[in-house]
């Protein structure tokens, strides 16, 4: 009887170990899981961070680029209405004188016809 009582025992204790034993690698494997997920959300997190930075750089890229098209754009406008109004100014500025020449010729005619 102390035979089985000590069988019993035995068992009893390799029963607790092995069920301690089970825990504590319970415990290591899902620290190990979590590590290693926690590890791969890290990764997409940086990767998700820089394929944001990289599009926000490209877009500001972009964004430069257009603006500067846009003021290429007004500069050439604003250089064609500048050269359109000389333009204008020039032929004005050319009758005025023709006007001004026609008044001195007449006036000169006016003059002689006096004397």
């Amino acid at each position: 009887m102390e035979e089985v009582k000590e069988i019993n025992i035995q068992a009893f204790i390799f029963v607790i170990a092995a069920m301690l034993i089970g825990i504590i690698a319970g415990y290591f494997g899902r620290k190990n899981i979590a590590e290693s997920k926690l590890g791969l959300a890290e990764t997409e997190a940086a990767r998700i961070v820089e394929e944001a930075i990289k599009s926000a750089e490209a877009k500001k890229k972009e964004v430069l680029l257009e603006a500067k098209e846009e003021i290429h754009q007004n500069r050439q406008e604003a250089e064609k209405d500048l050269r359109d109004r000389r333009r204008d100014l020039d032929r004005v500025e050319r009758r005025v004188l023709q006007k001004e020449e026609q008044i001195d010729k007449k006036t000169e005619n006016i003059e002689k016809k006096e004397l």
